[in-house]
């Protein structure tokens, strides 16, 4: 090599190894395809010189050929020499701490993860002897790898990650470690990973175990000798439930080490016990499946909790609770139609319910009333009673929206039910009462509780209803309510408004009150209200004082047109109504319903006036309260020029919030809440127990060891191997085919072959 090297002009005592490399890719099939050619090439050559009588001379011609050929096959293989400067390379040791918070749990009055650091402490000796020889490495390791030094381990380790995952762990190890030179991973744990099934171990951290190379020696933290717990292991709920549907729950219960005894299970939104079971533990069964259900009353994000006793001596108590939300919403919006007389008015209008998926529609139409001559005795009129004392008296609270559409009441409803209806307005519900000449003050509703529950007030006059054709005409100061939103662009709404067809018969006699909204009125230069909406105690009312809307879908279909906007309208005052939550002037919302501990929060508001225009620059006030705990905290804030305005904050710690937003605008008092939950990561609290099927099979598959640490270990007998791996820091490459002087060999070769060939009269 030195020779070489001084040929080449090299340095022999700074380059100490030398290697020859074949740069072609595809060496292999040329070296057949070279194998096959070149010795047939030249037996054929070797038979041409059957003329040549002097076998020296026979045998120079075939040296000449094949030193040509040979020049040819180191062309195209395109070898290089490489010298090199190697260096030895110190073996690395790997300790793996696990961080994640299963540690925490004790084991015979102390925490698993004590264990380690008395095992790391009583071993300290023998780490800092095997540091000599070897680089060793500390690493916390959960579902990653955070590397420490030696002296910060102490003051630095505990058990705070949510999860383990050894896959992940050993693929980032495999990553930071990728020459030949690691020779061993102490890996100090409980195995409590949950993303292996219990009992098994995954073919995806077999073959990370295999990838490494290096035996891995398990020393297992804890173990379930006399763990004594009882947890709820897992909950199984949908995201969201139907109100006043039954909404099943599936759970799981751990037991451990409690002998034989009953224990109760119970179901709470807040302080209300929703349901209770009591669960029949025994020895002999760790987990119990249980199942529970109950029935939502009300709408929006729910918070409800599951709960078992604590016992005395329970390793964990954190897994004897458990809180999970639900948003509960409407199945179905539940609407109440009575219409006192079949026209084209009610039918389409019941067209727009019956076809509405969201709407379940109980619909009512009185075909003759008592002044009718009929041949024929009252009992063969109607298939059954009319029910009022089911529909206002049973099952009125079960109704979002109630409409009297040109409907008498008497003598279908006794009188009394309708101070039930008033009641029902006042609680939250929502009432609509449609034109006619037997609405209003022709049905006979002039001072009873339902005038009370409209925004308007009954003139007696003496023609209620009249006949006549008129164009409705728009609250130029309440376009931007959301009845009137036919299309979301201002311009191309008026449009709209403007190309509906006219209308014929209003009731006359309505006078708006005070905070009522008239959205629309007859003409220019009426007063007389069309389109009113109005709030009564917590409920919201509407009227629509014509029979004739059905023109705005028969007469414009008729045209050519569409009845899209008939049905969009309906659906808007349906929304209206029954308060969704886009047609509220304080709306209130978080951008996510779930937050993980220590992740930022935002809490966005918009603040509408009473003609729903921004209200800008208005002051809210906004209160947080964590409900698990009596403090909450309060902030004044402001809205931009579009009425909105957001609120960051970092929640204090795990649980459930509770954000309410408060305002006074226009004399009015406007309020809104919604709650959101911050995450805190209890999956291996909820599965507590030791995984040492899985540390073994780590050991076994590795090549290491395993061993149940008591904290007074000696890991001294852990011997590693430690053999010379040599890695290159520089290097230095000579082409040995890309050369002058190999093409001019070959060529020379060729050459003096042709002339001694023509000199002894071969061709």
């Amino acid at each position: 090599m030195k020779s070489l090297a001084k040929l080449l002009g090299i340095d022999s005592e700074v380059y100490n190894q030398w290697q020859l490399h074949w740069l072609q890719e595809d060496s292999v099939e040329i070296l057949l395809l070279l194998g096959i050619a070149i010795p047939s090439a030249l037996w054929f050559f070797w038979g041409s010189l059957s003329r040549v009588d002097s076998r020296p001379r026979k045998l120079l011609f075939f040296g000449l050929r094949l030193a040509a050929f040979s020049l040819l096959l180191l062309i195209l293989l395109k070898p290089e020499l490489e010298f090199r400067k190697s260096e030895s390379l110190k073996n690395s040791i790997v300790v793996l701490l696990d961080n994640s918070k299963s540690l925490s749990i004790k084991t015979n009055e102390s925490p698993r993860v004590d264990l380690i650091k008395k095992t790391l402490t009583t071993n300290a000796s023998y780490l800092e002897k095997l540091g000599k020889d070897f680089n060793v490495d500390f690493y916390f390791a959960s579902d990653a790898i955070d590397k420490v030094t030696a002296g910060k381990v102490e003051s630095l380790y505990q058990p705070h990650r949510p999860f383990t995952d050894f896959a992940r762990v050993f693929e980032e190890l495999a990553e930071r470690y990728p020459e030949p030179n690691l020779q061993g991973i102490f890996l100090f744990s409980d195995g409590a990973d949950l993303t292996q099934e219990s009992g098994k171990i995954s073919s995806s951290l077999m073959e990370r175990i295999k990838a490494l190379g290096s035996p891995i020696h398990t020393l297992q933290a804890g173990s379930n000798e006399g763990f004594k717990d009882l947890a709820i292991e897992s909950v199984s709920a949908s995201d969201f439930g139907f109100v006043q549907q039954p909404l099943r729950i599936s759970l799981t219960i751990f037991s451990s080490s409690l002998g034989n005894r009953n224990v109760p299970l119970v179901l709470k939104e807040g302080g209300h016990i929703l349901v209770s079971k009591i669960i029949a533990v025994r020895e002999d069964t760790k987990r119990y499946e249980v199942e529970l259900e109950f029935i939502p009353q009300s709408i929006g994000k729910r918070i409800y909790s599951l709960s078992l006793p604590k016992f005395s001596g329970e390793f964990i108590l954190a897994n004897n609770e458990k809180e999970f939300e639900i948003n509960v919403v409407r199945d179905r919006i539940r609407v109440l139609h009575l219409n006192g007389r079949p026209s084209w008015d009610s039918r389409y209008l019941r067209e727009v319910l019956a076809h509405n998926p969201k709407v379940d529609l109980l619909s009512f139409f009185i075909l003759r009333n008592m002044n009718d001559d009929v041949e024929a005795p009252t009992t063969e009129l109607s298939l059954i009673p009319f029910p009022s004392n089911l529909l206002f008296d049973d099952y009125l609270s079960s109704f979002d929206l109630i409409v009297f559409q040109n409907f008498k009441y008497d003598p279908f409803i006794d009188k009394k039910y309708l101070g039930n209806i008033r009641k029902y307005v006042q609680n939250g519900g929502a009432f609509l009462m449609i034109g006619g000449d037997l609405s209003f003050q022709g049905g006979g509703y002039s001072h009873t509780p339902i005038e009370e529950i409209l925004p308007v007030s009954f003139e007696e006059i003496s023609r209620s209803f009249v006949e006549k054709p008129f164009q409705p005409l728009l609250n130029q100061e309440l376009l931007r309510h959301p009845i009137l939103s036919l299309e979301k662009d201002p311009a191309l709404n008026l449009g709209v408004w403007d190309s509906l067809p006219p209308l014929q018969g209003f009731n006359m006699g309505l006078l708006p009150e005070k905070n009522a909204h008239v959205l629309a009125k007859y003409a220019k230069k009426s007063t007389a209200p069309l389109l009113v909406v109005g709030k009564f105690g917590k409920g919201r009312t509407a009227l629509l004082a014509t029979d004739s809307m059905w023109n705005w879908n028969f007469r414009n279909v008729g045209d050519g047109g569409s009845g899209r906007y008939f049905q969009k309208l309906w659906n808007n005052v349906i929304d209206w109504l029954i308060a969704e939550p886009e047609t509220r002037r304080l709306q209130l919302e978080s951008d996510k319903d779930r937050y993980r501990e220590g992740e930022k929060a935002l809490i966005k508001f918009k603040l509408l006036k009473k003609n729903y225009q921004p209200a800008v620059d208005q002051t809210v006030q906004l209160f947080l309260k964590a409900l698990k705990k009596e403090s909450d905290s309060e902030a004044k804030l402001k809205t931009d020029e579009r009425g909105e305005g957001v609120f960051p904050f970092l929640p204090s710690g795990e649980g459930f919030y509770k954000a309410k937003i408060k305002a006074k605008l226009e004399g009015e008092s406007l309020e809104e809440e919604i709650m959101f939950s911050v995450l805190k990561d209890t999956a291996e609290f909820e599965k507590p127990l030791v995984n040492e099927h899985l540390l073994k099979k780590i050991s076994e598959i590795s090549g290491g060891e395993y061993l149940l640490l008591n904290g007074r270990d000696d890991l001294s007998s852990y011997m590693f191997t430690n053999p010379d791996v040599r890695t290159k820091s520089y290097g230095r490459s000579f082409s040995l085919w890309d050369n002058w002087w190999v093409y001019s060999l070959m060529l020379g070769f060729l050459v003096m072959e042709w002339f001694l060939r023509r000199k002894s009269g071969l061709s």
